[in-house]
């Protein structure tokens, strides 16, 4: 009886370890901007994704993590929807945006040279630290840049996207 009782005991043991190792697979939480805020005030790290409507870029970015999202697992991207964050130019020539609403101010505080979507915000310790900006279909590229100013993608490295957040997570 003691033989089947630690026979038993071993599995159970071995199947606990084998679950432990178990993938979780690639997920992506939309978000709203306070519920960002709130992340961003408890310090929390963390990738996000900046995206709007009828944005070409965010389309064929979400294609391509549709098509290879398997391939990734143990990632988590979060994800906020600007279309009605009321952002604007501050001025014709300006490469700044300003925002009519509380939300689009969440985003502004964050990251004020926030201009283009899809962007990804690498977080660290609640605080905007990596950019990953626009999306090349030709080799999946996201364009590198820091926070402290609006990108100039002539001068811009890129990474693949994959890359860059598993880079980040």
């Amino acid at each position: 009886m003691k033989k089947i009782f630690t026979l038993l005991c071993a599995f159970v043991l071995c199947l606990s370890l084998v679950g432990c190792g178990a993938k979780t697979p690639f997920e992506i939480k939309e978000i709203s901007a306070t519920k960002l805020q709130k992340k961003l005030d408890n310090k929390e790290s963390f990738v996000v994704i900046i995206e709007r409507e009828n944005c070409p870029f965010c389309e064929a970015l979400q294609e391509y993590i549709d098509k290879t999202k398997d391939e990734h697992p143990n990632l988590i991207l979060y994800k906020i929807d600007s279309t009605d964050y009321g952002f604007s130019k501050v001025s014709a020539d300006s490469k700044q945006l300003k925002s009519s609403t509380e939300d689009g101010k969440i985003i502004l505080d964050m990251a004020p040279y926030f201009l283009y979507t899809p962007t990804l915000y690498v977080i660290q310790n609640g605080k905007a630290k990596h950019a990953g900006i626009g999306y090349n279909e030709n080799d999946n590229s996201i364009s590198l840049w820091d926070v402290d100013s609006t990108i100039d993608f002539d001068n811009a490295d890129t990474q693949e996207f994959w890359e860059f957040l598993e880079t980040y997570e």
